[in-house]
């Protein structure tokens, strides 16, 4: 978080950013404009969790929350994935450098993180399915969770299989808020689909942790 606070800070919306005026009033807009002014966490999630057509530059107004924004993801936010779908909608993966390191960073680093923990604030599940929409990719998240052998993460891993039991006997994805192509959503949820088999057919995951 502190990379993504030094990468993102005293950045602003535009100048002349105005904003959807049913979802934002003029307040609200003016500490968007103005840098390193705290925002209220609810103006946060409201930004995030937006259609990037509200706004005149949307990844300009994604860059403004950023720092607040992973603050929020990994404290434990409702419908986080949500909220995912604005960063990806702001391409921040063709961002300048320094920005797409300290995105990525926090997004693994928040994953591994989610994946050691016996209860992180945020389901594992949730938090992969928010990883997956802010990267349009099931691939880097799947890695670590293979990587990661320890008990905790196979625990994980059969709560997540419970979770997602209706879309596993379907073709329909958990991944609500996808930022792409219906054919690459269904892609994405099939290389987990056929993941997950593969995990649990080689793994007897023990319960009771």
């Amino acid at each position: 978080m502190a990379r993504v606070a030094m990468a993102f800070g005293g950045m602003t919306a535009q100048a002349d950013e105005t904003g959807c005026g049913r979802c934002f009033d003029e307040v609200e807009v003016e500490l968007l404009r103005t840098p390193d002014v705290p925002l209220p966490t609810d103006l946060v999630g409201r930004v995030a969790q937006k259609e990037p057509f509200h706004w005149d530059d949307q990844p300009a107004i994604i860059r403004r929350v950023l720092p607040q924004l992973v603050v929020v993801l990994a404290e434990g936010a409702v419908e986080s994935a949500l909220m995912a779908r604005g960063l990806a909608a702001a391409g921040w993966s063709r961002w300048p450098r320094e920005q797409t390191g300290a995105v990525a960073g926090f997004l693994e680093a928040w994953w591994t993180q989610a994946l050691r923990m016996k209860s992180p604030p945020t389901p594992v599940c949730e938090v992969f399915e928010t990883c997956v929409t802010a990267s349009s990719s099931v691939a880097p998240w799947l890695a670590r969770w293979e990587a990661e052998t320890g008990p905790v993460a196979r625990h994980h891993l059969t709560e997540s299989v419970g979770w997602w039991r209706e879309e596993l006997a379907s073709d329909d994805s958990p991944f609500w808020w996808w930022w792409g192509t219906a054919a690459e959503e269904r892609a994405a949820w099939h290389e987990v689909k056929t993941w997950l088999a593969a995990q649990t057919q080689a793994t007897m995951v023990p319960d009771g942790l």
